[in-house]
């Protein structure tokens, strides 16, 4: 049920009270604070906690070999030119891990914390709340818990949400549909969608986004699970991308070689899936995804494709392979983007889509967890390779987790720093002199 506010003093910058969930030491605090880029370019670096550790956590080394995009690597030595000035508003801090993103159509903005579960609500007065929704007991071990969150398109009508969660009752991650209440007290009605995408024991490797497609469909990327056949294997839900109806009914028109007829599986060969975009005025989807040591990839989406992840040696897991293996798989669809060396480990993925943003407007905006920034990317026109790179807020909020755009232009965007130490931000372009 909805928080009612408890009056604390305001912290510096404040222009909302603070509320207290019950049974949390950590206030939820709405801040409007506004930076540039000059203040970007001059800030130190986070030290952040162990508790927001980089995903890919565990053994088995990196590939051999990597392939670096000609734009050059994005180690902290070797920085990106800064990209366009922006300011930022602080919308509520406090959270830790806030995973995914959402704004509906009369602008509340919704967050879930992947270790708790906790869902919130972010009213237009800046007030978080707590939104019941009952997923049993999850499975937080790792990097799973509660993830991907997305609206349905026609939310205004429908109020239909999409989550997608570790299920510790089921021993899998699930895609559930919901409908909200009207007051964004509870997510009600909930309907599984898609059940048994593998779970490691570990929790490594859960994937987990969710992109709410225009035409009502929704795609779903995995996480291999740290399961060597997986990725490869058509029946399996590891390692995949996934396309089905808002009833979990299969939106693939022709399967995959191999996977039964009514199976949900687009495409094969991925590690780990951590962002999801549809391109404004196209079809073109876009992933992100996590390599081990080297080549985290961002992806253009082709049915049937194979996208050469192969860590099956002899049914071990075993990470001592290319991330995008050409030798075993020829015909492997190529990243459109490769960071190299060192790994960036790339979470949600959105489109730039207002003229304010000049010369950056349909640029791809991508988070980086490791290096604590956002990343621009032009794209070319085929949409099959990245001419120019840029980058937002490095070293300023720290770990960067999830990006989705709102109308009008601006970028939510959450923090991965763990601890409470995590912030809901909305970030614009400056306003022109």
């Amino acid at each position: 049920m909805p928080l009612s506010p408890t009056p604390r003093p305001s912290a510096p910058g404040a222009s909302a009270p603070t509320t207290t969930r019950p049974g949390s030491a950590t206030p939820r605090t709405a801040l409007s604070r506004t930076v540039s880029a000059l203040a970007v370019a001059a800030a130190a670096t986070v030290t952040l906690p162990l508790t927001a550790s980089a995903q890919s956590m565990i053994p088995g080394g990196g590939p051999v070999g990597s392939s670096t995009d000609s734009l050059g690597s994005l180690a902290p030595e070797t920085p990106l030119p800064p990209g366009p000035e922006v300011e930022v508003d602080v919308l509520a801090d406090g959270f830790t891990i806030p995973w995914d993103v959402a704004r509906d159509p009369s602008g509340v903005v919704v967050t879930g914390e992947r270790g708790s579960g906790t869902v919130h609500a972010i009213g237009t007065d800046g007030e978080p709340t707590v939104v019941d929704a009952d997923f049993g007991q999850l499975f937080t071990g790792g990097e799973s818990g509660l993830m991907g969150i997305a609206l349905a398109d026609d939310f205004a009508t429908s109020r239909e949400v999409y989550t997608c969660h570790s299920s510790a009752d089921h021993g899998d991650n699930r895609v559930t549909a919901w409908t909200a209440a009207d007051d964004w007290s509870a997510l009600e009605s909930p309907r599984v969608l898609v059940a048994d995408i593998p779970l490691h024991p570990g929790g490594y490797h859960s994937g987990c986004r969710i992109l709410a497609h225009p035409d009502g469909t929704l795609y779903i990327g995995t996480g291999d699970a740290s399961n060597g056949p997986g990725p490869q294997d058509p029946a399996s839900l590891a390692g995949k991308i996934l396309h089905v109806n808002r009833d979990g009914s299969t939106a693939v028109d022709e399967p995959v070689e191999g996977a039964p007829a009514d199976s949900p599986v687009l495409t094969v060969g991925h590690r780990n899936v951590q962002g999801l975009a549809v391109q404004p005025g196209g079809d073109r989807v876009y992933a992100a995804e996590h390599g081990p040591a080297v080549d985290d990839e961002v992806n253009l989406v082709q049915p049937r494709g194979n996208y050469g992840w192969d860590p099956n040696r002899g049914g071990e897991y075993n990470q001592d392979v290319p991330m995008t293996d050409t030798r075993a798989f020829p015909d492997a669809v190529p990243a459109v983007w490769s960071s190299g060396a060192p790994t960036l480990a790339p979470g949600g993925v959105t489109f730039l889509d207002d003229p304010a943003w000049g010369e950056w407007n349909g640029a791809m905006a991508v988070a980086m967890l490791k290096t604590s920034q956002i990343v621009l990317m032009k794209l070319s026109p085929e949409g099959n390779s990245v001419t120019e790179t840029a980058t937002l807020l490095r070293d300023v909020h720290g770990r960067m987790r999830s990006v989705t755009a709102e109308p009008g232009g601006s970028l939510l965007v959450t923090t991965s720093n763990g601890g409470g130490a995590d912030e809901v931000l909305r970030v614009r372009p400056a306003a022109a002199e």
